[in-house]
């Protein structure tokens, strides 16, 4: 069995028809930004489009729960995949497909529920976009502050990062779990770097590390399109999200870098601070 997050580039793809079919339990897990490309379109035949694979394979279909609500586990359970699932009541996938599927008018209940889930995805773009101009914004800021004109050399030219520079990257990752972490209002003070890096939050901060490390691999390029940036913003936290799971299906080259050294730079780190 393997369980693969899905990026919302792949819902319609041949590739995610092939793995459903490969395997009966094979399972397709959809973070919430997934459901947000479906229903930001705010249109039923929107939906129907986004839910033409998985729709053929409701019970292979795992929807995860709010990030919010995943950012704020407590790190005894940050790993434990059940308390990343929504468990709702069984049948609704099946149902809410057989639905929006259907020739017949949508009944009220079906419609407030759409609606809803409409309203829901129009408040969250504002905020990613928010969040990805600050981000991108501080790049070169963060460059100057983290490495020097060798270690900017060592990033570009793809050599191996010397000790200094792997504990600038975890430095630099934790400090910003630490920002997040208090913008939670989580707990913060007498975790162990092993707690730590069970926690979202944290896989977060330090995959933000990483698309920095991809900016500057590419030359340190000004970014001039911030909506793009917003989207890459998206695409990180499906690469975090998988890597509480067995892998990745997306056809985009950062998240899948990203994801890549994601769980390298995970188990790294808690080597590091297990020999330290």
């Amino acid at each position: 069995m393997q369980a693969w997050v899905i990026d919302s580039n792949m819902l319609q793809s041949d590739e995610l028809r092939q793995y459903l079919r490969s395997r009966a339990d094979n399972l397709a897990v959809l973070p919430d930004f997934a459901w947000y490309e479906i229903y930001k379109q705010e249109s039923l035949d929107g939906v129907r489009h986004g839910l033409s694979v998985v729709g053929d394979h409701p019970d292979q279909t795992i929807l995860l729960r709010a990030g919010n609500h995943i950012a704020r586990l407590d790190p005894e359970v940050a790993e434990d995949r059940s308390r990343l699932i929504w468990d709702g009541p069984p049948g609704d996938i099946r149902h809410f497909v057989s639905l929006v599927r259907s020739d017949a008018p949508l009944d009220a209940d079906a419609q407030a529920q759409l609606d809803a889930l409409w309203v829901w995805a129009r408040t969250m773009k504002p905020l990613l976009i928010e969040g990805a101009v600050d981000f991108v914004e501080s790049f070169p800021e963060m460059q100057a502050q983290l490495f020097d004109r060798d270690e900017i050399r060592i990033i570009r030219t793809g050599g191996k990062y010397t000790e200094r520079m792997i504990v600038t990257i975890f430095n630099a990752a934790i400090q910003i779990w630490e920002i997040l972490a208090k913008e939670y209002e989580l707990l913060r003070v007498g975790l162990s770097e092993e707690e730590i890096s069970r926690t979202y939050l944290f896989r977060f901060g330090l995959g933000l590390i990483m698309y920095l490390l991809w900016w500057i691999r590419g030359g340190s390029q000004t970014v001039i399109r911030i909506d793009r940036a917003s989207n890459d913003f998206i695409d990180l936290s499906f690469a975090v999200y998988a890597t509480y799971f067995d892998g990745l299906l997306t056809r985009d080259d950062k998240a899948l870098w990203a994801h890549h050294n994601l769980v390298a730079a995970i188990v790294s780190f808690r080597n590091y601070f297990s020999a330290a």
